[in-house]
């Protein structure tokens, strides 16, 4: 599917594939637009504004449909009586456990990894150091967790704290699950719509920017890595504007 969503790259419906990827990306579409916005940036680097702007557009118009998505799976579960927007009241403790915990297995990995590179010499000993560093910070911030308290349901804490929700959205896979789990819970739509639009300006604008003025070694980069899952891509030829 990656390949034949990618070869309308070199097609005149170029422009309109974006759009409707970018807009059913944000709900269920497996392929994320960025594996056809960037070979169509190679091959127009002049169109790359034009082409950022209508994408993310596309997107934050189409994490509507998630939302319904979400929305209708509520009115579901509702029927039933069960209600997905849960309630938490957590607290400086709660958080000192949760880092303690997650120092630990970040501990555990770091002694597995050494072992690992102390037989293969490899670079398993970096990754080692890392995963230790990170248990010791974690260890350490256990110490200071006074400042944490969290009450409220999830629809309220994620529409007092947009910008959490925004970084979620910035990650690819995660983004179909913030959609469509802000209808499921019912976060208020203008922090959802704001949060969205913050984090699909940023990703497409960083994306776009990198392919546009970043040199060769960066736009293989960025086509090898349009998706985690996405196949090597192929050069794109010029568009017919």
């Amino acid at each position: 599917m990656y390949s034949r969503v990618e070869s309308y790259a070199n097609t005149p419906a170029a422009f309109s594939a974006l759009l409707v990827v970018a807009a059913i990306d944000s709900a269920f579409f497996p392929v994320p637009p960025f594996v056809l916005l960037i070979p169509m940036i190679i091959a127009a680097p002049h169109r790359w504004f034009r082409l950022t702007l209508w994408g993310a557009v596309a997107s934050i118009g189409g994490s509507l449909l998630g939302y319904a998505i979400g929305a209708a799976m509520r009115g579901g579960l509702q029927l039933i009586h069960v209600d997905p927007n849960l309630r938490l009241d957590l607290g400086p403790d709660w958080l000192r456990k949760a880092l303690l915990v997650l120092a630990g297995l970040a501990a555990i990995v770091a002694v597995l990894t050494a072992l690992q590179g102390w037989r293969e010499r490899s670079a398993a000993r970096q990754r080692a150091a890392v995963a230790g560093v990170l248990a010791v910070l974690l260890a350490a911030g256990s110490r200071w967790t006074d400042w944490f308290d969290v009450h409220g349901t999830l629809a309220e804490l994620l529409s007092r704290n947009w910008w959490s929700l925004a970084v979620v959205c910035m990650v690819v896979p995660a983004f179909k699950l913030a959609t469509i789990g802000s209808g499921l819970v019912g976060v208020s739509i203008g922090p959802f719509l704001g949060a969205v639009a913050v984090a699909r300006v940023a990703r497409f604008g960083v994306a776009a920017a990198l392919a546009r003025f970043g040199g060769p070694p960066v736009r293989d980069w960025l086509l090898k890595h349009a998706h985690a899952h996405a196949p090597a891509a192929t050069p794109a030829r010029a568009l017919e504007t």
